[in-house]
């Protein structure tokens, strides 16, 4: 059985999880979870803790994963986010070694080797999977990221013959037309649209996706509602938060309750560190020029 997938008693947790609705991941009571789904419940509240930034309570509360292959993942995952690159290392280093069959030590240790610039070895641990929806997601992504847009849309047709409907399945599926362009931004609408609407899958992640496609295809008037809808769901969220910036800018009006609302909550976010270097750049271009401006 496939522990990432949506079914059964893990529905609600996987959804919310794959959501990024990490703080309503946490109101689930973990009590009266079956033996067989107790361990991916609790993977993914720590998960939750982590993406919510308490990677140091993690590692404290998982200090003995002993025979635990799933939790010792989540103990290196946190370790690296903590800061203790070298430990999270060794440790996925031997959970490859010994436990490399296992769901949660495929994707939470390739993330790590991923994050560590390791990437084939992240994409060879990824391969192990026997229908691992979430290891297929992150291959998708990491081949997204390397601009390998052929190899993540033949991972995404191959996943749909057998994980048609499962909500990884269709996130991936709107990443691939994301990148793609033209007339897959209407096909991607679709799909984050569907979401959107459907109230098990209905939160502010989805509506961020519904704004990005508005975006692409121009209905900026639509992009708004979207984001709007993002903002009263989560008007902390990083990436709502850099969606309205964008937006705003595009509408040409005033953003900077947002941007200084992301810099309180999220002051290394990469948005913010990419305008800073922009704006130092064209500050000295700036410079340069000063002289022949009469």
């Amino acid at each position: 059985m496939d522990p990432f997938s949506d079914a059964g008693e893990l529905f609600a947790i996987h959804n919310l999880f794959y959501q990024g609705a990490y703080k309503e991941v946490l109101e689930q009571s973990l009590a009266g979870y079956s033996d067989s789904a107790i361990t991916q419940a609790r993977v993914y509240h720590y998960r939750a803790q982590i993406a919510l930034g308490s990677p140091e309570q993690v590692v404290a509360e998982l200090d003995d994963t002993e025979g635990n292959a799933a939790l010792a993942a989540v103990k290196a995952f946190a370790l690296y986010k903590a800061g203790e690159t070298e430990s999270s290392l060794e440790l996925v280093e031997e959970l490859v070694e010994t436990s490399s069959d296992d769901a949660t030590v495929q994707v939470l240790g390739a993330i790590v080797l991923y994050l560590a610039g390791m990437i084939e070895d992240a994409l060879s641990l990824l391969s192990k999977h026997e229908g691992n929806l979430a290891a297929v997601a992150l291959i998708v992504q990491i081949r997204l990221v390397q601009n390998k847009l052929d190899l993540a849309s033949k991972e995404v047709q191959l996943a749909k013959k057998w994980g048609q409907d499962n909500l990884l399945v269709n996130l991936s599926e709107a990443w691939v037309d994301l990148h793609l362009g033209g007339e897959k931004y209407q096909e991607a609408f679709y799909i984050y649209e569907e979401l959107a609407q459907t109230p098990s899958t209905s939160n502010a992640r989805t509506f961020v996706g519904q704004a990005i496609t508005d975006i692409q295809l121009g209905r900026l008037e639509e992009a708004e509602d979207a984001v709007n809808s993002a903002l009263e769901r989560d008007s902390t969220s990083p990436d709502v938060l850099v969606n309205a910036i964008v937006l705003y800018i595009l509408l040409g009006q005033d953003y900077s309750q947002y941007l200084e609302t992301l810099q309180n909550v999220d002051a290394e976010n990469p948005f913010l560190t990419d305008l800073e270097e922009k704006s130092t750049l064209f500050d000295t271009c700036a410079a340069e020029y000063a002289s022949l401006i009469v």
